[in-house]
C-alpha cells in the first residue's frame, strides 16, 4: 500500500492551500497503486487548515477515503472526540490517531492534549467499523525507551487498532525488530513503514536532533554529505535509491505499506514507486536486499554505515519463533535508583495505609474528607491541603483524578503532554521533547521492572481526566466520582 502526503497549508493561504490537494487527489484517484491521501494535522501550525475539511477535500476528488491524521494537541478530550466524531459523520472512517508533537508557541495557559491511547478507544467505541491506526517509534536506543514504545505498542493491540504506522527512521534493523516482535507476540496488527527522503537542509537538522523522535546517525549524515560534495544531480540519485532501496526492503520484512514524508507529489509518489518495482524484481530475497542496502552504504574506509548511535540498544540478537512471546522480553540491565525505591515505597505505604478500600486508615480519612468537602470554606482548605502536600512530592497540578497509582508513584502532570498511558515518540535518548527533563514513564518503567510488573503497563488503561481539573482528588476517589481504570 502507498498513499501520498498532504500537510495543510495555514488557514490565512485561503483557497490556493488546497489547490494542489486537488490536483493531486484527481490523480491519485486514477492510480490504482495507491490507496489515496493521509493529511497532516496541525503540523505547520494550530492556524492549519482543518484537517476534515482537507479529508473530504481529498475523498471528493479522488474517489478514495483518505487518512486522516488528527492529533491530540492543544484538544482536550471532549474535542478530539468531536474532531473524530465530524470526520466519521462525513464518511471519513480512516484515521491515525496521535498524541502530537510539543507545540512551543508561548501562552499563560497550558496547552492540553488527549492522548493517543483514549483516542484510539474513543474511536473504535464511536464507530467499530473504522480503520484506526496508530503510531510506534521502533527507533530507540536506550532500554527505557525502546521497551516503553513496545509496552505501548501491546496496549494499542489490545483496544482494537487496526493497523500500526512507525515513526521515520532509516534504520532498517529496527524495522525488522518490529516485525520480530510482533510476530513473536502472535499480533496480528500490520504494520507501515514511514519513509522519509532527507534533503541536505532536513539532514542537518535532523542530525543535528531538532525534529522530536527522529534520529539520524553521524554514520549516515556524513555519508549524505559525501553524497551532496558530488554534486546535486548525484546527491539526488543516491537519495532516490535510498528510498526506493527502504520500500523494497519494508516488503521483504513483511510491511504492509509504506508512507513517505516529505513526498507530496504524485509525480515524485510515481517516480519512488517505480524505482521500487524495478529493484524488487532485482533483489527476489531478503538476503539480496540486504547485500544490495549494505553496498549502497559504503563508506569511504570500508565499512558500512551504522545506523544506530554508540552503544545503540536492539530488542533481539536473532529472530524469535512466531508466538514465542506473551510479553515483554527481558532485556537490558537498567534499575531503579535507590531514591526511586525509597519513594516508590513511601507512597504506596501512604496509599495503602490512608486510600485502600477497606482499612481503617481510609475510613478515617474518608469520613475527615467528607466532612471538610460539605461546605466552600472546607473544600477550598482540602484542595489547598492536597496541593501543599502533593506538589512538592509529585508535582501535583490537582487534577482532581489521581493517576500516580498506575504510573508507580509518578505524576502525569509532570509530563508536559500530561500523558498517563505511556510516553510519545518525540523523547531522545531518554530525555523529553522539551529537552527539560527526564521522560517520566522511563521511571514508571523502571520501578515495573524491578517489581515483576511489566505486564501492568500493557494492559491498564488510564482514562483521561475530564471536568475535574481543580477539585480534590481525594475528595472524588472516597465519593466513588473516580471514572474507571481497566
Amino acid at each position: 500500500m502507498y498513499t501520498l502526503e498532504y500537510v495543510p497549508d495555514l488557514i490565512e493561504s485561503g483557497p490556493a492551500g488546497v489547490t494542489e490537494l486537488k490536483r493531486n487527489s484527481e490523480l491519485v484517484g486514477r492510480d490504482p497503486r495507491i490507496g489515496g491521501i493521509n493529511i497532516g494535522d496541525r503540523v505547520k501550525s494550530l492556524d492549519s487548515l482543518d484537517t476534515v475539511t482537507c479529508g473530504r477535500i481529498a475523498a471528493d476528488a479522488s474517489g478514495k477515503v483518505p487518512l486522516l491524521h488528527l492529533a491530540g494537541k492543544n484538544r482536550t478530550p471532549d474535542q478530539a472526540r468531536a474532531v473524530i466524531a465530524r470526520a466519521l459523520s462525513q464518511g471519513l472512517e480512516n484515521m491515525l490517531l496521535l498524541t502530537g508533537d510539543g507545540i512551543t508557541e508561548k501562552r499563560a495557559e497550558r496547552f492540553r492534549y488527549q492522548e493517543s491511547v483514549n483516542a484510539i478507544r474513543d474511536a473504535k467505541q464511536m464507530a467499530p467499523a473504522s480503520l484506526v491506526a496508530g503510531a510506534i517509534s521502533p527507533f530507540k536506543y536506550r532500554e527505557e525507551e525502546l521497551a516503553n514504545q513496545y509496552l505501548k505498542m501491546a496496549k494499542k493491540v489490545s483496544i482494537g487498532v487496526d493497523y500500526l504506522i512507525t515513526n521515520c527512521g532509516w534504520d532498517m534493523r529496527k524495522l525488522e525488530e518490529l516485525a520480530w516482535y510482533r510476530d513473536a507476540r502472535g499480533f496480528q496488527t500490520p504494520l507501515v513503514a514511514n519513509l522519509l527522503m532527507p534533503t541536505m537542509g532536513w539532514a542537518r537538522g535532523i542530525h543535528s536532533r531538532r525534529l522530536p523522535g527522529v534520529f539520524m546517525s553521524d554514520d549516515l549524515f556524513n555519508k549524505i554529505c559525501e553524497e551532496h560534495a558530488q554534486g546535486k544531480a548525484e546527491a539526488k540519485r543516491w537519495a532516490w535509491n535510498r528510498l526506493a532501496l527502504q520500500i523494497v526492503g519494508a516488503q521483504h520484512l513483511g510491511y504492509a505499506g509504506v508512507h513517505m514524508s516529505g513526498v507530496d507529489r504524485y509525480e515524485d509518489l510515481c517516480t519512488a514507486i517505480e524505482m521500487a518495482d524495478n529493484l524488487a524484481r532485482e533483489l527476489p530475497s531478503l538476503e539480496a536486499w540486504k547485500e544490495a542496502w549494505n553496498e549502497a552504504h559504503r563508506l569511504p574506509d570500508g565499512r558500512t554505515v551504522d545506523f544506530a548511535p554508540p552503544r545503540g540498544l536492539y530488542l533481539f540478537d536473532t529472530k524469535p519463533a512466531p508466538g514465542s512471546l506473551n510479553h515483554l522480553p527481558a532485556f537490558g540491565d537498567v534499575k531503579p535508583s535507590e531514591a526511586e525505591l525509597a519513594k516508590y515505597a513511601r507512597m504506596k505505604t501512604l496509599h495503602d495505609v490512608a486510600f485502600e478500600e477497606g482499612t481503617l486508615g481510609a475510613s478515617v480519612m474518608s469520613l475527615a474528607v467528607r466532612a471538610l468537602d460539605k461546605t466552600a470554606i472546607g473544600r477550598s482548605a482540602l484542595l489547598q491541603l492536597e496541593k501543599t502536600t502533593k506538589h512538592a512530592a509529585l508535582g501535583c497540578e490537582t487534577c482532581g483524578f489521581c493517576r500516580i497509582e498506575y504510573l508507580f508513584y509518578n505524576c502525569p502532570e509532570t509530563c508536559p503532554k500530561g500523558l498517563a498511558n505511556g510516553p510519545c515518540a518525540g523523547t531522545d535518548e531518554n530525555t523529553c521533547e522539551f529537552k527539560d527533563r527526564e521522560c517520566i514513564h522511563n521511571r514508571k518503567y523502571r520501578l515495573a521492572k524491578s517489581l515483576g510488573r511489566l505486564d501492568e503497563l500493557e494492559r491498564t488503561i488510564v482514562p483521561p481526566v475530564e471536568g475535574t481539573r481543580g477539585t480534590s482528588s481525594w475528595a472524588n476517589h472516597f465519593k466513588g466520582k473516580d471514572p474507571k481504570v481497566g
